[in-house]
């Protein structure tokens, strides 16, 4: 139908206004067809969704009421079952509190019996302990204290062997040093005295050329050649005590020396006589070789430690052995000691006495043999 009237529009047998006026009449038709279409569907529509949603809700209803139906009777048994249970377990706890009760009271005390067990044996490995610590600290404490001792006493050995090796080797020493020191200043002389000749002659010239110019400058100063004007008088006074000036500086400057000198010996003076005070306090109760041995013991040790010292080394030095061989090699090596000392007293030589000199002998020879008397050689 819309197709054969949109041949009729499309056609010339209607005019313009006609054609209007039928287009607006069927678009006006058209559209109050639809809304009355579209307003029937929905009243359509509104009756099935009406009736569809009073079978769901109805349905639903049924539904909901048969399911809260179901749950409320298992919920009641649930509940029966439930204070069933509860009576039930109250009944079996009281029936096994007892039980639960005598568990823990015998666990209980076997736990405190071995807990009384332990601290006791612990208390007994303690003591054991404690006891094995003073022991083994007492056993160090004795080796400490004679290691010690025998520290003190090895190092008292060492002092006296050492004093007597000192001394032998001293005595070896002085006997191969007089040797070699004989042949050296006797080649040593032998030819210092060619040139001491020399220098001699030498000296006596200059003294006889200085002593005749001094005698020339003596005259030519009391002649009448001398310069005799004041300016040389001045200079000479300004020398004068400039000179005098000097000699007391000098004078000051060695009063200062002397001072400073005087007060260091006084310090080491007093210092050595307080050391040697103590000294023969603490020496003079031993014999003469312990003393001896003390005071090379002691010779290293300030003086305010000397005491401390001395009581540290005095039971060591009292209680030392010595054997006879140690005291004849001792014996021997003072012997060798004192010897070449008497040796050397008898041979010295003063200037009080004659000197004998072989005719036949050098200048030379006989200057060589004088000096070795007069050194005692």
């Amino acid at each position: 139908m819309a197709d054969a009237f949109e041949e009729l529009l499309g056609g010339d047998v209607l005019s313009e206004d006609v054609k209007t006026s039928l287009s607006e009449a069927w678009e006006a038709k058209v559209t109050e067809a639809r809304e009355q279409i579209t307003n029937e569907v929905r009243e359509e529509f509104a009756e099935r969704y009406n009736n569809d949603k009073t079978q769901i809700v109805e349905a639903m209803d049924n539904m909901l009421t048969d399911a809260i139906k179901q749950e409320v009777e298992e919920f009641a048994h649930d509940k029966s079952a439930l204070v069933e249970a509860r009576v039930q377990y109250k009944q079996k706890m009281r029936e096994h509190a007892g039980v639960l009760d005598s568990f823990l009271m015998n666990a209980l005390k076997k736990e405190i019996t071995e807990l009384r067990e332990d601290r006791n044996a612990q208390g007994e490995n303690f003591k054991k302990l404690e006891g094995f610590v003073l022991k083994q600290l007492t056993k160090e404490l004795n080796e400490f204290h004679s290691d010690k001792q025998a520290v003190v006493e090895q190092k008292v050995k060492l002092v006296k062997e050492g004093k007597e090796l000192l001394r032998s080797t001293k005595a070896n020493f002085v006997r191969k040093a007089a040797e070699k020191v004989e042949s050296i200043v006797e080649n040593t002389l032998r030819g210092e005295i060619g040139s001491l000749k020399e220098d001699i002659k030498s000296a006596r010239e200059n003294a006889f050329g200085r002593k005749m110019f001094e005698a020339f400058a003596a005259e030519f100063m009391t002649s009448h050649l001398a310069e005799g004007t004041e300016v040389k008088k001045l200079s000479g006074k300004i020398k004068e005590m400039e000179t005098q000036l000097e000699d007391a500086n000098k004078q000051i400057t060695e009063k200062q020396v002397a001072i400073s000198e005087a007060e260091k010996k006084a310090r080491i003076a007093e210092g050595t006589a307080k050391r040697d005070k103590v000294l023969s306090e603490l020496l003079d109760p031993l014999s003469k070789d312990k003393k001896e041995i003390m005071q090379d013991l002691l010779e290293s040790v300030q003086t305010d430690n000397l005491k401390k010292q001395y009581e540290k080394y005095l039971p060591t030095v009292l209680n030392e052995n010595v054997k006879k061989e140690s005291k004849k090699e001792s014996k021997e090596t003072l012997k060798e000691n004192v010897e070449p000392k008497a040796r050397t007293q008898k041979t010295v030589v003063t200037g009080n006495k004659p000197v004998h000199v072989d005719p036949n002998t050098t200048d030379a020879g006989a200057e060589i043999i004088n000096l070795k008397k007069l050194a005692g050689i």
